[in-house]
């Protein structure tokens, strides 16, 4: 499934990439902002994306245009966010680190070995890891760190909340 999002979802987008979804953020490229909701539209139709977006109108010109939207409404807990895209598309989003996708352009991740990316890391983390990505479009690099507890947190969340 392809997804489009518009400039309020920044984290839930990162979060759906993590996921391995394929998402595009208007966050990414920029648009006049008086020229916004066309090209969410316009994208989601061409390239047969569903919208997330938490303009209602949006939403509902979408719907009128017979382009599948997911609202979402005031919520900014994102494993909260991700409930209800799940709901709402009628699937379980799953999401698996071989399958992530970056979570700053969207590109694909690829194993990466150590001896390759030695120079882009930091010593400490290349002694403290053995496992690493790297976007095959932006060249960002990921490795389990820190931030590890928090995520494993949210997605046990999501898990919880999605029943």
């Amino acid at each position: 499934m392809k997804f489009i999002a518009d400039g309020m979802l920044g984290k839930l987008v990162r979060w759906l990439r993590l996921f391995g979804q394929d998402v595009t953020y208007i966050g990414d490229f920029s648009v006049d902002p008086k020229e916004e909701d066309d090209v969410l539209l316009n994208r989601a139709e061409k390239e047969s994306r569903i919208l997330i977006t938490r303009d209602t109108d949006l939403h509902r010109r979408a719907l009128r245009e017979s382009i599948e939207s997911v609202l979402i409404e005031e919520t900014q807990d994102v494993a909260k966010q991700l409930v209800k895209v799940s709901k709402s598309i009628g699937e379980p989003i799953r999401g698996d680190i071989e399958d992530s996708r970056c979570s700053v352009c969207n590109g694909k991740l690829k194993v990466a070995e150590k001896t390759s990316i030695s120079e882009e890391v930091p010593d400490p983390v290349l002694k403290e890891n053995e496992r690493f990505w790297k976007c095959v479009d932006c060249g960002k690099i990921y490795w389990v760190g820190g931030h590890w507890e928090n995520m494993a947190e949210t997605i046990k969340r999501y898990e919880n909340l999605k029943g």
